[in-house]
């Protein structure tokens, strides 16, 4: 398994406009991309203009896959790009423990 992480800092302010894009776009639209597991999208406690995207795959083809289609590219990247504000930045790691 591969999960996906990925942190970013938005516009100040721009939180719940993003949640709602997200919600739109990634959850709605890539919500039955093949081999994922699981999404999540959770807001830092410390900084509410700061967070991270979560995703589980069933292996690292389906992430890259996902990540290299044409929906990924041309359409849920591009309308969560506004709301960062250059501190970007995915890991991508392998699952060694799972309970």
């Amino acid at each position: 398994m591969i999960m996906r992480i990925t942190w970013g800092k938005l516009r100040p302010g721009s939180w719940n406009e993003f949640e709602r894009t997200y919600k739109a776009t990634v959850a709605a639209k890539g919500g039955t991309s093949k081999g994922l597991r699981g999404r999540w999208l959770m807001q830092d406690t410390a900084d509410k203009d700061t967070g991270f995207a979560v995703s589980l795959w069933e292996s690292s083809a389906d992430m890259q896959a996902y990540e290299a289609s044409a929906l990924y590219r041309q359409e849920l990247a591009p309308a969560l790009q506004p709301f960062f504000v250059g501190e970007y930045k995915t890991y991508r790691c392998e699952v060694k423990y799972m309970q």
